[in-house]
């Protein structure tokens, strides 16, 4: 399979993209679309790609934090409306770790 010509895509660094997500509230929805689409969108759209020291791609491992009750779990699993999920993130390439809180 051939991969995404990410290169088409202009770059974005990551203060600029930290700057612009402090600014907006995210909601999240996940697709499966066919790789065609996608082909599709990364042709005609104005999408950006993070860019860090010239990689456009990047490895990072998370660790999920829960209560002995798996109360984080739980809400997420039977689709609670006010749920909370926090994680550490590593990013494997540059060394770098955050904590992040989501609610």
């Amino acid at each position: 399979m051939n991969a995404l010509p990410l290169n088409k895509l202009q770059p974005v660094g990551l203060d600029e993209l930290n700057s612009d997500a402090s600014l907006l509230t995210r909601k999240d929805r996940k697709y499966i679309v066919p790789i065609s689409l996608v082909r599709s969108l990364v042709d005609q759209s104005d999408l950006m790609v993070l860019e860090i020291d010239g990689l456009r791609s990047f490895r990072y491992e998370s660790v999920y934090f829960d209560t002995p009750e798996r109360v984080s779990y739980l809400a997420a699993a039977h689709k609670r409306r006010r749920r909370f999920k926090v994680r550490t993130r590593s990013y494997l390439d540059s060394g770098l770790c955050s904590l992040e809180v989501k609610t």
